[in-house]
């Protein structure tokens, strides 16, 4: 089968969309199928930057078109290339990923123009949590009412990661029912097979504390971070490590730590096998976003082994089963937060429990393996 897989940035521009998107396109080539991924050059949306990536990624042919956008508050990222590439595509599938972006509109176009059976993984996220002012939200509204409407109506199969996605779709935007599957986010298993060791990580950085509550992930405004800040407060035998890129927020974070007195290690982006050795040398992961539609990140510290602490929204109570494998708490409350934290620091017993039941469910329910073939059977049934 000829799949065409269409996203606005793909690895190595980091990101949990892109690892999605890399994880299908690999699964799928592996399966046999013939897999062309056409995004953008953007490595970071915000800030807006662009750079040289290559256009092979573990087999998989990337095509990255040159992105632009108005700026502001009319930030929109436009790839013009991708018009005549997706017209002129020969394929099976075409298969976008997320929402309100300019792959999904040239799908449309296409689509109105070739019988081709279309998916769309939205990733969709709550008008709310987006960035910008009044303005900026007015045409979200605009946008979600005309053209995001007309996308998700003239798609075959819209795939969304966890039940709470979909309801928030269907909520806020509108589509058939009928069209929509749920199929969550994964982990490949064999990198995780073992269970990651600190050793690496402290090597690389020898300088951190013995005691780490990890964040893994963007530093970005919808990410809760100086909740975080705050409820460290609760924890003061151990260090904050923050590792993602920095999408705007990191200064006045330090700014807000260094206020606090807080110990905050903000490490930026780390290369894959130091990244998971982070994970082998905290103590848990903690998650206090305003918004996550799944959280790729919490699958991966369930197969580390290590609990997590995270905010009950969006799609997190499909990844964390509550009080069996990590806590969840409100969104907004750094007391419950720092409460939870704190209490998985001061029993290791139960920490130990809630991590090794994590490892389990995410090895039985959560690989990519799985979850590639339920995508490969939604292909076979369009066609």
């Amino acid at each position: 089968m000829r799949v065409l897989q269409g996203c606005v940035r793909y690895p190595p521009a980091p990101g949990g969309a892109e690892t999605h998107v890399a994880a299908l396109a690999e699964g799928l080539q592996q399966r046999g199928h013939d897999v062309a991924v056409h995004t953008t050059d953007l490595w970071s949306e915000t800030p807006f930057t662009r750079r040289e990536m290559p256009s092979q990624v573990n087999g998989v042919p990337v095509t990255r078109h040159r992105a632009r956008s108005p700026g502001g508050e009319a930030h929109y990222v436009l790839a013009p290339g991708m018009v005549s590439a997706f017209l002129a595509a020969e394929t099976d599938i075409v298969h976008t990923h997320s929402y309100g972006y300019f792959q999904n509109s040239t799908a449309l176009l296409r689509r109105r123009l070739r019988e081709t059976p279309w998916v769309i993984t939205p990733h969709f996220h709550p008008t709310w949590s987006m960035w910008g002012g009044a303005r900026r939200l007015g045409l979200r509204r605009v946008y979600d009412a005309t053209v995001g409407r007309e996308t998700l109506a003239a798609a075959d199969a819209v795939v969304c990661v966890s039940r709470h996605e979909s309801e928030l779709l269907l909520a806020e935007v509108g589509c058939d029912p009928a069209k929509i599957r749920v199929i969550p986010n994964g982990i490949h298993w064999e990198t995780w097979r073992e269970p990651p060791t600190g050793a690496r990580f402290r090597k690389a950085f020898p300088q951190l504390g013995e005691r780490l509550v990890l964040y893994a992930g963007r530093l970005a405004t919808n990410k809760g971070l100086p909740d975080l800040v705050t409820a460290a407060a609760s924890f003061p035998e151990a260090e904050l490590l923050l590792v993602g890129q920095d999408m705007g927020p990191g200064k006045a974070l330090d700014a807000q730590a260094a206020a606090a007195g807080i110990t905050l290690h903000r490490l930026g982006y780390l290369d894959d096998d130091i990244y998971r050795s982070a994970f082998g040398a905290a103590e848990l992961l903690a998650l206090p976003s305003d918004y996550e539609a799944f959280g790729i990140v919490l699958l991966e510290a369930a197969a580390a082994g290590l609990p997590v602490v995270a905010t009950r929204v969006g799609g997190v109570p499909d990844a964390v089963a509550e009080g069996e494998t990590g806590l969840l708490v409100e969104y907004g409350d750094p007391a419950a937060l720092g409460t939870a934290i704190a209490s998985l620091l001061s029993d290791a017993t139960a920490a130990a429990a809630l991590g090794a039941a994590g490892r389990e469910r995410v090895a039985r329910d959560f690989t990519w393996e799985s979850i590639v073939g339920r995508i490969e059977a939604l292909y076979a049934e369009l066609r």
